[in-house]
């Protein structure tokens, strides 16, 4: 399993509209436990604002092929509303192949009527929000 933190910024929740903030994916909940508490205390802008956490595990769907893995691939598909807001998403479990994830992303575009796409590659126990946030 990983474990996924996103940080929501709770000021900007409005008409199912909320402002996600995918901090990382972690190989263990206590890293990413750790990571999210360091946050909201010393990180610019999610210290400042009201804004919460959520762990969840996702499953690595071939993760038999191979023992060991510091890198993932996820499979995400988007629709953008009139707002340029992205709705609709749906993504793919982990994969720590990437043909493997390509295989995916073919069997969820027939599967799923979206208009973007695309495989993100992420390293795990890395944050990839690192720098904060600010308000204009």
């Amino acid at each position: 399993m990983i474990y996924c933190l996103i940080i929501t910024d709770l000021n900007l929740l409005y008409n199912n509209y909320f402002e996600n903030f995918t901090i990382g994916y972690f190989t263990s909940y206590e890293k990413a436990l750790e990571t999210a508490n360091r946050y909201l205390t010393e990180i610019e802008g999610f210290n400042k604002y009201p804004c919460k956490y959520d762990i969840t595990e996702k499953p690595i769907s071939d993760f038999n092929c191979r023992t060991s893995a510091d890198e993932i691939f996820i499979v995400f598909g988007w629709n953008v509303n009139d707002n340029l807001d992205e709705t609709d998403i749906v993504e793919s479990d982990c994969f720590v192949s990437y043909d493997t994830a390509l295989q995916e992303l073919n069997n969820m575009k027939l599967k799923y009527h979206r208009n973007e796409w695309c495989i993100d590659k992420y390293k795990l126990d890395e944050c990839e929000w690192a720098d904060g946030f600010t308000r204009v």
